[in-house]
């Protein structure tokens, strides 16, 4: 038999505090079975202690109310856990970004990110396809992975092969003010197809120092930084872009860059 309880004493049960219980009624998760028209007092069954505990569990695992209440609401078992799986994965994302952000502190505080190798180069002037926006930094991984798949479909509409690995380029305004102009480049001597959003560009002659990040983005930085630092403390930087050539890609992701800043002269 279901016992009537009081809202303080279903808070006991399920662990779930007052100020949540009435969010969760407001927001139709869990609706009281009684609501007194004059004191506005809600009151709990005991057979919906166990669907509380439920709720709880899933908010404990930073589930978002709309899939709380979509996952509750199926009535099919395969749907309940096609959006439990979905939550998982989302999960277990954030838990491998996690464990990246603590290695990269770990070898920021002991300082074990090696010894950067820099080589100097000359890159020469470049003929290539281009696709070029006005981007925030928060955008700038998906707006370089959709970027990334317009020009993979358009490189087979021609008879020739890219002459080097596909790079970018972005602007420093990008990180100084959060909002700038990010290029993704492939090296092509023959125009792109007319029907895309792709241009033809010219990449000027630099004389560049060369450093390789093996590793995902999460760790691109650090290269980046240590050689910027490389070159700013040899006097060495002038004004332009820093390029990035993608040695290798694994789905969307580049495994393995060279970062080029473009220089005066070698180092001194």
């Amino acid at each position: 038999m279901t016992a009537r309880l009081s809202i303080g004493e279903f808070a006991l049960m399920t662990h779930l505090s007052k100020k949540a219980l009435r969010y969760y009624h407001e927001v139709g998760l869990l609706e009281p079975i009684h609501t007194d028209p004059h004191t506005g007092y809600r009151h709990y069954g005991t057979d919906q202690v166990t669907q509380a505990q439920i709720i709880r569990c899933y908010r404990g695992m930073d589930m978002p109310l709309p899939e709380v209440k979509a996952v509750l609401a199926a009535e099919r078992t395969e749907d309940r856990n096609a959006i439990i799986a979905t939550h998982l994965t989302r999960m277990e994302d954030q838990l491998r970004e996690t464990g990246k952000a603590v290695q990269t502190l770990r070898e920021l505080l002991t300082g074990s990110s090696g010894q950067l190798d820099v080589e100097f180069r000359t890159l020469p002037r470049t003929r290539a396809w281009a696709l070029t926006s006005m981007i925030s930094l928060d955008d700038y991984y998906t707006w370089y992975a959709d970027a990334l798949r317009e020009i993979r479909t358009a490189l087979p509409r021609v008879e020739q092969a890219p002459r080097g690995p596909l790079g970018g380029l972005v602007t420093r305004e990008l990180f100084t003010d959060e909002t700038g102009r990010a290029t993704l480049f492939v090296p092509m001597d023959v125009p792109p197809p007319a029907d895309t959003r792709l241009v033809e560009i010219s990449l000027p002659a630099t004389r560049d120092a060369v450093a390789v990040h093996t590793g995902d983005r999460e760790g691109a930085d650090r290269v980046c930084g240590a050689l910027g630092s490389y070159i700013m403390e040899r006097q060495i930087g002038v004004p332009g872009p820093v390029r990035e050539h993608y040695l290798s890609i694994e789905g969307s992701d580049p495994t393995h860059t060279e970062i080029c800043w473009p220089v005066t002269a070698d180092s001194r």
